[in-house]
């Protein structure tokens, strides 16, 4: 989940001013590595097929939670994502309980899916 490895970077920067200076710690430099890592080696996004079902997928940690779009491709064995979301808790939604974090990430996907849905139509 993208929001929960950059949460060292989104911690150093909160509450600071635009051009307020922020202190660049260790975690800072493995998470931003991480990042670039996952960007480079994820794979390709592909365009959705609106005849074929969706599969919503979530998972949710204490820090935040990440939600993958895909369908099966052609040979029915291989899924090809579409969407990667992924959203770092609030102070509030860190005390959700699992299933509510987890409800959350399918909320989310939802409401993304449904706006890009009405868009296409």
């Amino acid at each position: 989940m993208f929001s929960s490895i950059a949460a060292p970077l989104t911690d150093s920067s909160k509450g600071k001013a635009r051009k307020g200076s922020i202190t660049w710690t260790k975690e800072c430099d493995e998470a931003f590595d991480k990042l670039k890592n996952c960007l480079c080696n994820y794979p390709v996004l592909y365009s959705p097929d609106y005849q074929k079902p969706f599969i919503d997928q979530t998972d949710a940690s204490d820090q935040g939670m990440g939600v993958v779009l895909s369908q099966l491709a052609d040979n029915e064995t291989e899924e090809h994502p579409i969407i990667y979301l992924s959203k770092k808790f609030t102070s509030v939604e860190k005390r959700y309980s699992v299933s509510e974090k987890e409800c959350a990430g399918h909320h989310r996907n939802l409401s993304v899916i449904s706006m890009e849905i009405s868009f296409k139509l």
